[in-house]
C-alpha cells in the first residue's frame, strides 16, 4: 500500500478549529483561520478523501444520568476472544478491549444509573459468563480529562437497536418518537444533510432543525469531531493506571493533564486510582513513556500499562461533555 503523505501544519490547524466546531463550514474555517478560502478548501477536500476525520453525532451521558465503571476482567479455561464476543452483547457496555502485557485480559467499560443496577450488571449478567474468574471494579469518580477527537471510531449500529435503545433509555417526555427518529438517523450519520434527515423521517426540514437544537440546548446529544489515529501517527493505544502517594493525587493529575500522549485521563475507585487512555506512535513509543516520563513524574508510586490490541465493542454513541 502507498503510505498516506504526512499531515502538514496547515491541516492541523484545520482540524483544530474542526474539533472545536464539528459543523463548522468551510467558510468558517477560513475565516477562523484568517486564510482565504482557496487555500482551506482543498486541504479539506484532501483530508476527506484520506478520512482523517469524522463528525459524529453522540448522546451525553451525563444529560441522561448515568456513570461510568471499569471493570478489568481475567479468564480462566475459555478463550479471551470468546468472552469479549459475550460480554459485548450486553447492551450497557460501552467498551469491550482486548489487553496485552499488564495483569489482565480485558479492558470493559460499563454505564450504569444506580448502585442497584451496576451490582445486577457485574455481577448478574457479566460475572455469569463462563471464563471470566475475577473482575477488578473501579467507578469513575471524575473525568479529569476528555479529548474526544482521540477516540478510536468504527461503530456497526443498527437503525433498530438504536430505536429501541433511546426507547428504553428515555421517557416519552424528554424525548419523543419524532426526536429518537431523528436522533436514530444522525446517530447513523451525523454528516448528512436537514434535508436528507427531514425527507427519511417524512417531516418538515425545520422541524428537523428545531428538533435538533432543542436537544442540543437541553444537552441530550452534540456533534464531536474524532480523527484517524493512522492520519495522525498513531499507531497504539493503551491502558495506564497510576497509584499516586495518597496526598499527591491532585498533582499528579495536573501533571498528566499537560501530557499531549495521554487525552482521556479517569479518577477512579480503586488501588490504582487515576486511569487514563494512552496513545503513541508504536509499542515501543508505549514503553518509552512509561519508563522515561511517567516515572519521572512526582508522587506517582506505581505504574502499569496494559497494550489495547483490539476493540471488540465501542458504542459511540454515548459521549463525555468533558474536553
Amino acid at each position: 500500500m502507498t503510505a498516506q503523505p504526512p499531515l502538514t501544519d496547515l491541516d492541523r490547524a484545520i482540524l483544530d478549529v474542526l474539533t472545536t466546531d464539528p459543523q463548522a463550514s468551510t467558510r468558517m474555517v477560513a475565516d477562523a483561520l484568517d486564510l482565504p478560502l482557496a487555500q482551506i478548501a482543498p486541504r479539506i477536500r484532501a483530508m476527506d478523501r484520506r478520512k482523517v476525520s469524522r463528525v459524529l453525532a453522540v448522546l451525553d451521558l451525563a444529560a441522561s444520568g448515568q456513570q461510568i465503571c471499569f471493570v478489568l476482567i481475567d479468564v480462566r479455561r475459555m478463550s479471551v476472544e470468546t468472552v469479549a464476543a459475550q460480554i459485548a452483547q450486553i447492551p450497557q457496555v460501552i467498551l469491550v478491549s482486548l489487553l496485552l502485557g499488564g495483569t489482565h485480559d480485558l479492558l470493559v467499560m460499563v454505564r450504569f444509573r444506580t448502585l442497584g443496577a451496576l451490582h445486577d450488571l457485574l455481577f448478574k449478567q457479566i460475572g455469569q459468563i463462563e471464563g471470566i474468574y475475577r473482575s477488578v471494579i473501579s467507578v469513575v469518580l471524575d473525568i479529569a480529562l476528555f479529548r474526544s477527537q482521540y477516540i478510536r471510531h468504527d461503530p456497526v449500529i443498527e437503525m433498530s437497536n438504536i430505536l429501541h435503545d433511546l426507547a428504553e433509555e428515555y421517557p416519552q417526555d424528554q424525548i419523543d418518537e419524532v426526536d429518537r427518529q431523528i436522533l436514530a438517523e444522525l446517530l447513523l450519520n451525523a454528516r448528512q444533510s436537514i434535508k436528507a434527515v427531514a425527507r427519511k423521517c417524512d417531516i418538515n426540514a425545520s422541524t428537523v432543525r428545531y428538533r435538533i437544537r432543542s436537544l442540543e440546548s437541553r444537552g441530550l446529544m452534540r456533534f464531536i469531531t474524532v480523527l484517524n489515529p493512522s492520519a495522525l501517527g498513531i499507531g497504539a493505544f493503551a491502558l495506564v493506571e497510576i497509584e499516586p502517594e495518597t496526598n499527591r493525587l491532585f498533582d499528579v493529575v495536573a501533571s498528566l493533564r499537560t501530557k499531549s500522549w495521554l487525552p482521556q485521563i479517569f479518577v477512579t475507585s480503586g488501588r490504582a486510582p487515576i486511569k487514563g487512555i494512552l496513545q503513541a506512535e508504536n509499542a515501543r513509543a508505549v514503553m518509552d513513556i512509561k519508563n522515561h516520563e511517567l516515572t519521572r513524574i512526582e508522587g506517582i508510586v506505581g505504574v502499569e500499562v496494559s497494550t489495547l490490541v483490539g476493540n471488540r465493542k465501542m458504542d459511540l454513541r454515548w459521549g463525555q461533555k468533558y474536553v
